[in-house]
């Protein structure tokens, strides 16, 4: 038990590193844009998804996941370096959604069209890219070597807040697919595909993934972590939670692009499509909201008594000693 204990700090130790490695280029490539924007305000309408040009020939570098992903490595860090029973957990998380983010990059950045006129940046992009991916397979072994190192049970989620909770998240990813089913419809399989697979070039940010294959994303986690938490698994909080952050900043997001375009104000006037897109973005930042609000608190806090289980209830007596003790007692 000490050797698993000790294989397990070990690994917690490796961890933390690996989240700072991962967490390092983010914060780096958001002060470089800061750093280039004529205001920093401009930054943010770049995350929101506004067409912004940076101040003079560098092309913009992150989108509005680095933040969050920024966030989340931190988090994750957190947990280890608090030896909480979800760190393992959050570990793998962080890891599974680094990858599915950071994949398609390596396609988007190999072609010439971010090559930009801006020399070497395109090439570090695609190296943080790559270093990504690496560390996150590193990551997912040192969250396997964690979980297997402590004890702990892993308890379960309660009942009203998992419901709800999946529910929020599968009405989210619902909505999400439908968006992009209208948008297979409109551009046809053949373009709807090249944009999944990042060859039509619509990227605005070096970081940033296809954008269908980011929406595409956000369905697979919405539908996951919603069947995990359902089912009230505790090691599926950490996913829902992060999956939730990511469904708030998208919507939030929308509103305020749209906000910013003036159609807020004239709602009613505008076509029932973009009334349904300006709807469906705000019932995806409010259940992303509600669902990190619920997924948050949604632990149940009892756990069976045994040795660190603390005080006994009112009216627990312990079984009487044995009548007879062995010898030498």
């Amino acid at each position: 038990m000490g050797r698993r204990r000790a294989r397990a700090r070990g690994a917690g130790g490796f961890a933390v590193l690996l989240c700072a490695l991962l967490a390092l280029p983010c914060a780096a490539w958001a002060a470089r844009d800061l750093w280039i924007a004529e205001r920093a305000v401009d930054v943010w309408w770049l995350w929101a998804g506004e067409p912004v040009r940076p101040h003079g020939p560098p092309t913009w570098a992150t989108t509005l996941l680095d933040p969050l992903l920024l966030l989340g490595y931190l988090c994750a860090a957190a947990a280890v370096l608090r030896r909480a029973p979800s760190a393992p957990c959050a570990l793998t998380a962080m890891a599974a959604v680094t990858l599915l983010f950071r994949l398609p990059l390596l396609r988007t950045l190999g072609g010439e069209r971010l090559s930009g006129p801006e020399p070497g940046v395109r090439e570090w992009a695609l190296i943080t890219a790559g270093a990504a991916l690496l560390l996150s397979v590193l990551l997912l072994i040192a969250a396997s070597a964690g979980r297997h190192g402590t004890g702990r049970p892993p308890g379960r989620l309660r009942l009203g807040p998992a419901v709800s909770a999946a529910l929020l998240l599968v009405g989210a990813g619902l909505v999400l697919a439908g968006r992009q089913a209208y948008w297979i419809r409109e551009l046809g399989w053949p373009l709807y595909w090249a944009d999944v697979i990042g060859s039509t070039g619509t990227s605005r940010s070096l970081l940033q993934p296809p954008p269908n294959w980011y929406l595409l994303s956000l369905v697979l986690l919405a539908l996951v972590s919603a069947v995990g938490v359902a089912q009230r698994a505790v090691s599926m909080r950490p996913l829902g939670m992060l999956t939730a952050a990511l469904l708030l900043a998208h919507g939030a997001a929308g509103l305020a692009a749209e906000q910013r375009a003036g159609l807020l104000g004239r709602l009613s006037t505008l076509p029932a499509t973009r009334q349904l897109e300006v709807g469906s973005s705000a019932f995806i930042a409010l259940a992303g909201l509600v669902a990190l609000a619920v997924l948050a608190r949604a632990v149940d806090g009892r756990r069976s008594r045994g040795p660190e289980a603390g005080p006994v209830p009112p009216g627990f007596t312990p079984p009487a000693p044995p009548s007879k003790l062995p010898p030498h007692w």
